[in-house]
Order: C-alpha cells, then structure tokens, then sequence
C-alpha cells in the first residue's frame, strides 16, 4: 500500500524590519550561538569586528514560515559600499531556499538604493555560507574594512548587480 500522505507546503511571507525588531535579533541570538564558539580557539573572547548596529543598517529582511520568523539578513551601509549583514537560517527551516531567496532580497534592496554592486564578509569557518555566495555567483575579493586582513578569519565577496531581468 502506497503512502498518498504529502506535507503541507509552508507559507513564506517576507517582512521588512527594523535593526531592534525582536524577532530578527532572536535569530540573529541563535546566529551568535551557533557560529561564535567556531571561533573561540581564533579570537577567544573578543568580539568579532564590524558588527552593524542601528545607525548604520539600511533595512533587515525577515522571512516567516508558517508565521514564525524563520530567516534573517541585513543590509548595512559603509562609507564607500553596502554589505550583506547577519545572514541567518534557523536550524528547523534549512533547505527552503530560504538563504537564497534572503540574499535575492537583500540584492534588490541594494538596486533600489542605487547599488551597482554588493559586498559581503563571512568567516573561514563557515563553509557552508561560503559554498553558498559562490554558488549564487559572489566573486571573492580582497579584505575590506572594517575587517583585518592580517586575522586570517575574513573571507570577503563581491556581486554585480545587474538589473532585474524583465519578465
């Protein structure tokens, strides 16, 4: 006998947030705790450079499965560039296409402010983030500021932004 069971196909719906809205802080927490200890042998307790804070974030998208904040990412101004931010998937809603469809979001978010390109910095130890930027076409660069070089953490990407296709 054939199982005719199928799961329910989540609904995705996409918010535009503040730096403080509490639900992508909460993400942004678990980000934290995921990924810091990766780095304690590194960096030891310090914290990690660069970090946005209210003043310099342009916007932060907030993807909702079923209603629960599920994704975050951030779009943050720099003196000479914008930059993809806090780029987080919580562990129950992986393999959505959720980082993918975060960072199409945040590309055109950056259109719409005038972008012709975009920048981005992860870390070594994050191999799957950086499978991802080159998977979805980011180029790797050269270490930019407010990262150091010499730490030998930073991994730096760069994206054109062509326009939108017309469809």
């Amino acid at each position: 006998m054939t199982d005719t069971r199928t799961t329910p196909t989540p609904s995705i719906t996409w918010e535009e947030v503040s730096w403080e809205d509490s639900r992508a802080a909460a993400l942004r927490n678990a980000m934290d705790a995921e990924v810091g200890p990766r780095y304690v042998p590194i960096r030891g307790a310090s914290t990690p450079p660069g970090r946005p804070t209210g003043d310099d974030v342009e916007t932060v998208v907030l993807a909702l499965v079923d209603g629960e904040a599920a994704a975050t990412g951030t779009l943050r101004r720099l003196p000479e560039r914008l930059e993809v931010k806090r780029l987080f998937v919580g562990p129950a809603f992986r393999r959505l296409g959720l980082a993918r469809a975060i960072l199409a979001h945040l590309e055109n978010a950056a259109r719409a402010r005038g972008a012709v390109e975009l920048f981005l910095q992860t870390g070594n130890r994050q191999p799957d983030a950086i499978a991802l930027y080159e998977r979805e076409g980011w180029e790797h660069v050269e270490v930019f500021a407010p990262y150091d070089p010499s730490d030998g953490i930073s991994v730096c990407f760069r994206k054109d932004l062509a326009p939108p296709a017309e469809g």
